[in-house]
C-alpha cells in the first residue's frame, strides 16, 4: 500500500500543471533566449524557449518570434508549425506582419485571415527608402529590406554622407506629417513606423524638433504602432542632449570593445532601471551592453 501510494506521488508530481514564473524571472529568461539567438547558440535559445512555453507565463511576441526563429534555425519545422497553432491571434498577426510565415508555406493558412495590406503603399515605400539610407549610412546591411519590398540598391541609396542624409531624411519627413499627420501603421506598416521614429531618432540637429516629436511618439506607443523602446530611445536621447540624467539607460558615455568597457550616460535611480525597462518592453540592461559590446565589434 505504502508502495503505491508513493507511486501516485511520484507520478502527481510528474503530472503536475507547470509552474508560473514571476513576471520579472519570464522576462528575464526571454531576453536570456534572445542573447542565445545573438550568439548563435541555438540549442540552449530552444532549450530557455523550451522551459518558457512550459510555464504559464505569456511570452511577448516579439520575443516569441526570437523562439520560433531560433526552432527554425534548428531545422525543426513540424515544431515550428505546432507552436503556430497555439498562438494567440495578436500574436499571429504579427508574425504575418513580420512575413514570418512564408506565403508558399502551409502554415501561411494562419495569415490569410489577417488584412497585411497599408492604406497608403506610395508612402510607406516612400519612408522605407528613407529607412534603407538611414541605416546604410550608419553601416547597416539593408539586404532583406531591400529584398523584402523589391528595391535596387543602386536606385535607393544616395550615397550622402550621415549630416546630409539626416537633414533629407527629416526635411522629407516634416513634409509628410504636415500633409498627412503622423501616420499610424495600418497606413504604412510597422517597418516603417520604426523608420519614422529612427529618423526622428537620428535629428540632434534640429533638437527642437525631435523634442517636439516625443509626444506623437508616445501617442503612437499608447495606440499600438509603436513599441515602448521606441519612447524610451527617444526621450532619453533628448535629456541627455538637454544635459539632464536619461530614465532608461539606452545611451552610452563610452564603449570600447578591445577592453570590454562600457559606460551609461548619467542615468536616474539606477536601482530601479531594469524595473523601468520591463515596463517598456526593454532587454535588462546587462544584457543590453553585453549586446553593445557585441555590435560594436562587427
Amino acid at each position: 500500500m505504502k508502495f503505491v501510494l508513493l507511486l501516485l506521488l511520484c507520478l502527481g508530481a510528474t503530472l503536475a500543471p507547470a509552474q508560473e514564473l514571476s513576471a520579472t524571472d519570464a522576462w528575464k529568461l526571454s531576453w536570456r533566449m534572445y542573447m542565445s539567438k545573438i550568439e548563435k547558440n541555438y540549442e540552449l535559445g530552444e532549450r530557455q524557449f523550451d522551459s518558457l512555453r512550459a510555464t504559464k507565463s505569456r511570452i511577448d511576441k516579439k520575443l516569441m518570434l526570437t523562439g520560433l526563429e531560433i526552432v527554425n534555425q534548428r531545422n525543426d519545422i513540424a515544431k515550428v508549425s505546432e507552436i503556430l497553432k497555439e498562438l494567440d491571434v495578436e500574436t499571429l498577426e504579427y508574425l504575418c506582419g513580420k512575413n514570418f510565415i512564408h506565403k508558399d508555406s502551409p502554415d501561411y493558412v494562419h495569415c490569410r485571415s489577417f488584412n497585411t495590406e497599408v492604406s497608403h503603399p506610395e508612402l510607406e515605400l516612400d519612408i522605407i527608402k528613407m529607412f534603407v539610407n538611414d541605416q546604410m549610412v550608419r553601416g547597416a546591411n539593408m539586404e532583406s529590406i531591400l529584398n523584402r519590398y523589391n528595391l535596387k540598391k543602386e536606385a535607393v541609396v544616395k550615397g550622402l554622407d550621415m549630416p546630409a542624409t539626416d537633414l533629407e531624411n527629416r526635411t522629407r519627413l516634416k513634409e509628410i506629417l504636415s500633409k498627412h499627420g503622423f501616420p499610424t501603421k495600418k497606413m504604412v506598416g510597422a517597418e516603417a513606423m520604426n523608420a519614422i521614429f529612427l529618423i526622428i531618432q537620428h535629428s540632434d540637429r534640429d533638437k527642437s524638433w525631435q523634442r517636439s516629436q516625443l509626444p506623437n511618439i508616445e501617442l503612437a506607443v499608447k495606440n499600438g504602432d509603436m513599441d515602448g523602446q521606441s519612447y524610451a530611445y527617444l526621450y532619453d536621447r533628448i535629456k541627455l542632449g538637454a544635459g539632464e540624467k536619461q530614465l532608461y539607460g539606452t545611451q552610452f558615455t563610452s564603449l570600447d570593445p578591445k577592453t570590454n568597457q562600457i559606460e551609461l550616460g548619467p542615468t536616474e535611480d539606477p536601482g530601479n532601471l531594469d524595473k523601468r525597462r520591463m515596463e517598456v518592453g526593454m532587454m535588462p540592461i546587462d544584457a543590453y551592453k553585453r549586446l553593445a559590446l557585441i555590435s560594436s565589434r562587427k
